[in-house]
């Protein structure tokens, strides 16, 4: 059986799980902050995977030397307040602040071609820090047993609103013995937009036609 893809279908699993599980959360504030990455600060290290071959006589051969790659683009920082169910019977839960990784434009070398993905996972957000880890069980609060395989990525960093400095780790290839991206990305806001919720919306629409009402009003008169 082909190892990567059993990886990369577990990944993929997991992914749908934890965009499943955000739609179930209710997010009331959001907006979007375009990051452009500096380059002479932001690379990807790729050290692979396996381990060494040895012959019937003991002699081993050795893995191929890391890499590293420059990391340069943009991307969309997403920051978010979700309700987070703990209970549902009875109903209980707690307000969380969060970050994503949207629209990535991000050029990462022969990085991609080995199998470097950026993280497009959520990140829990305290004050100015923020921390991620792609396995669904470390976020999300069981409703019973909550159990995962294979390697899952991470990141952690600091956002101050304007410049975004993080760490991470990426797999890709053999569950058992994956091959490892380690990266360092330091971005800085290039526009910041804010991102209308549906109530905004909703609001916003009932001014207008109280609005229109108020004009056809004063017509008839």
């Amino acid at each position: 059986m082909d190892m990567n893809f059993v990886h990369k279908a577990s990944r993929a699993t997991v992914g749908a799980a934890l965009t499943l599980l955000a739609l179930g959360g209710l997010s009331t504030s959001a907006h979007a902050v375009v990051l452009q990455i500096d380059a002479s600060q932001s690379a990807v290290t790729y050290t692979p995977g396996g381990f060494p071959i040895c012959d019937s006589n003991g002699n081993c051969g050795t893995l191929p030397d890391p890499q590293t790659f420059a990391l340069s683009g943009s991307f969309d920082l997403q920051q978010e307040t979700v309700f987070v169910a703990t209970s549902f019977s009875p109903s209980d839960g707690y307000w969380r602040e969060q970050i994503r990784f949207d629209a990535p434009a991000v050029a990462s070398g022969g990085a991609a071609a080995l199998g470097f993905a950026f993280p497009s996972y959520f990140a829990v957000l305290t004050d100015q820090g923020f921390e991620a880890n792609e396995n669904p069980c470390s976020w999300f609060p069981a409703m019973g047993s909550c159990s995962s395989f294979g390697a899952f990525g991470s990141y952690a960093g600091t956002f101050d609103g304007t410049t975004l400095s993080m760490t991470g780790t990426d797999y890709a290839g053999d569950s058992f013995f994956p091959s490892e991206f380690s990266f360092t990305v330091v971005a800085r806001a290039a526009d910041v937009a804010s991102v209308p919720e549906p109530a905004t919306l909703a609001l916003f629409g009932l001014g207008l036609a109280g609005l229109g009402a108020m004009r056809r009003k004063k017509l008839a008169a």
